[in-house]
């Protein structure tokens, strides 16, 4: 690993934490995660934007207090809201499988990653349900997706595309 890779890992993983405590509570949290996610993604590329973004959930695990409302931990893996971790990182190495598609041609991001903000939405619904259901508390999947994914559509595309805009402006820097 060379001081690049280090130096860019540190700011996305930062980038990250900072994103992640700036929330709006709610069932789950509005956060600013999904911007620094794709932005991520797009300046430095499918590999190592997953490898910062697993690093971050790691480090998370770990215990550091770098989730929303400042929280670590594995409780907060097995929580109702660690699935959406979790498709951050399925997310991630989506639009890396994908990045011969989107990496030369920046007007495609969008599309793809409207793709993996799906799979994203996917892995947290499923986990939601299936913490809930562990602790014996019943929601049906159109109360789920009411709760965990309707709030969050609009906004969440406005990021991608915001993120997208910015990375634009940023890659001739990196």
């Amino acid at each position: 690993m060379n001081l690049k890779s280090i130096c860019t890992g540190s700011f996305s993983i930062a980038l990250l934490t900072i994103c992640s405590w700036i929330t709006i509570p709610f069932t789950i949290p509005f956060t600013l995660q999904t911007f620094a996610i794709y932005l991520i993604i797009f300046l430095f590329g499918g590999k190592k934007g997953t490898i910062y973004i697993s690093c971050y959930i790691l480090g998370g695990i770990g215990g550091f207090p770098i989730f929303s409302n400042f929280q670590g931990g594995f409780p907060v893996l097995f929580g109702a809201t660690g699935g959406y971790l979790l498709g951050f990182l399925a997310s991630s190495i989506f639009l890396w499988s994908t990045e011969n598609f989107w990496s030369n041609r920046p007007q495609h991001f969008f599309g793809i990653s409207i793709l993996s903000l799906f799979l994203c939405y996917s892995f947290g619904t499923f986990w939601f349900l299936w913490i809930n259901m562990q602790n014996h508390i019943s929601f049906s999947f159109f109360q789920a997706l009411e709760l965990c994914v309707f709030p969050f559509v609009i906004l969440d595309l406005l990021k991608i595309k915001f993120a997208a805009h910015i990375g634009k402006q940023l890659k001739p820097f990196i």
